[in-house]
């Protein structure tokens, strides 16, 4: 049996948990930054947006999002960047894939 008391168990447990925490917490942001580099490799698509049959934006996506439903037009890195800064009232980034964070234009939620 262990020579530790309850108390010195429970700290020692307590310690390894936050361990634990911060290890998968670390985890968690490597496997974004991974995945936000592999986007950039497949590209971006262009979504018109409409509204009573007329335009009124474009939604520009991560190639591999699974919220495109009508893609318009493939881009490259320095395109898709271009357009979501030119202008972005006309322009804008899906608030799923965020094409705007692996493009380096705005930091990623923590």
């Amino acid at each position: 049996m262990s020579d530790l008391t309850p108390s010195e168990r429970l700290s020692k447990l307590r310690a390894v948990e936050a361990w634990l925490e911060w290890h998968l917490g670390d985890t968690r942001r490597k496997i974004a930054q991974v995945e936000q580099q592999a986007r950039v490799v497949h590209g971006y698509i262009t979504e018109q947006e409409r509204k009573a049959g007329r335009p009124v934006g474009v939604t520009i996506h991560v190639a591999d999002c699974d919220r495109i439903q009508h893609p318009v037009a493939a881009l490259d890195a320095t395109k898709a960047q271009y357009a979501l800064l030119k202008d972005s009232g006309f322009n804008h980034a899906c608030e799923h894939c965020r094409p705007d964070v692996a493009l380096g234009i705005t930091k990623p939620e923590s």
